[in-house]
């Protein structure tokens, strides 16, 4: 399974599923008008390019460095692409980042076909494009055969296109939403703390001084806010309810001291669920993450104008970009199922690609030292656990 996650600098975590919306045009509509602001990987210029593009069947594939689920279908789209070369098929693979950061890439993974810059956007939001990888086939005269997912795009569906068909195949396509009833206006609470089942298709969490509230979220995930342990290692012996749930949590009074919600959360959490919680300091085997030389040349520093970081994983492959090493330590310690120490002294922000295999920590462990010049390192020392624990 793969997931997008989006973390927020003005939050400490801000997470965010999203669908596209439904202006986006249906199949056997005319496709908007390709607009890009520069093609890699074509002989000719950019205007010219897209002009010989008439008559063909395009692919279109929105992508972006830290995505990891588009990373993941590279392999599968690049062999369709060499598959149909030569034939009146274009792969075109469109990411709003910068021609450095696009460049570097391709320079260690491939990408068969053109690769598109679309740094204003024009494309992504004639799609509507807030989720990707995204799939868009156009057929030859024009118009949008279908929204087939990446990975489900075959040479049956290339063939079904090039014969003038669209594509017979689940699609993409958002569903219109019925109109909701407007609710009452109420005023807002002087105090809130409350925990109900979830009925929220995605995940969204605010996390502030004054305030706690998340729809869609997982117990464990919760407790993790709670208890201030979203960096810390968890040790689990009591069963925790299954589902999704929404919380709020706000300070009991104007002037509160920051932070105030998390008493009274944490023991809602435990009447409610029966369970203990607790911080214990106790041996544990663990991975040290520290630079060695090579990562001087290795890392890479993110783009000081990137405002957003973002973290993404899918079956082999771990990517993000604008992330700071105690997240990384973080993410690299869900992968590895093992406490990660950050003891690297970096700070900043860096971009990172890893592959992995969750059966092999090893091959981990080698990637994240080939990327990055960072190692990861097994010890033995006293680390700060989250103990979940039955209620005696």
């Amino acid at each position: 399974m793969s997931k997008t996650l989006l973390f927020s600098f003005v939050l400490l975590l801000t997470f965010q599923l999203y669908s596209a919306k439904a202006a986006i045009p249906k199949v056997g509509e005319a496709a908007p008008q390709l607009k890009l602001t520069k093609l890699l990987q074509t002989s000719g210029k950019t205007d010219e390019s897209i002009k010989s593009l008439q008559g063909k069947a395009i692919v279109l594939e929105f992508w972006a460095t830290w995505c990891a689920p588009c990373i993941a279908a590279m392999p599968h789209l690049n062999a369709l692409s060499e598959k149909y070369k030569g034939k009146d098929v274009q792969f075109i693979s469109i990411t709003d980042q910068t021609e450095d950061k696009a460049r570097l890439f391709l320079k260690k993974r491939a990408i068969n076909g053109w690769v598109g810059l679309d740094t204003d956007r024009t494309m992504y939001d004639a799609y509507e494009v807030n989720s990707i990888p995204f799939t868009v086939v156009i057929d030859a005269k024009g118009l949008v055969a279908g929204y087939p997912k990446n990975n489900d795009l075959s040479e049956a569906m290339l063939d079904q296109v090039l014969a003038g068909g669209k594509i017979a195949a689940p699609l993409v396509e958002p569903k219109e939403e019925a109109v909701k009833p407007v609710a009452t206006r109420l005023t807002k609470p002087i105090y809130e703390l409350s925990l109900r089942p979830s009925t929220s298709q995605g995940t969204s969490v605010r996390i502030g001084t004054d305030l706690y509230s998340t729809t869609g979220a997982s117990a464990l995930d919760i407790l993790k806010v709670a208890f201030d342990a979203t960096l810390k290692p968890i040790e689990i012996s009591a069963p925790l309810p299954e589902g999704k749930f929404d919380v709020v949590a706000t300070n009991s009074e104007k002037n509160a001291p920051e932070w105030a919600w998390r008493t009274q959360l944490q023991q809602m959490l435990q009447d409610a669920w029966g369970i203990t919680v607790r911080q214990e300091n106790k041996a544990a085997e663990a991975y040290e993450l520290s630079v060695s030389p090579a990562a001087q040349k290795r890392l890479k520093k993110a783009d000081p104008k990137d405002i957003m970081s973002h973290q993404s994983t899918d079956d082999k492959i771990l990517a993000g970009s604008n992330v700071s090493m105690d997240i990384l330590a973080k993410t690299l310690q869900e992968a590895l199922a093992s406490p990660v120490l950050n003891v690297t002294n970096l700070s900043g922000s860096y971009d990172y690609t890893f592959d992995y295999d969750q059966n092999k920590p090893e091959t981990l462990i080698k990637s994240v030292e080939k990327e990055t010049g960072l190692k990861l390192l097994k010890v033995k020392r006293p680390t700060n656990f989250l103990v979940i624990g039955p209620r005696s």
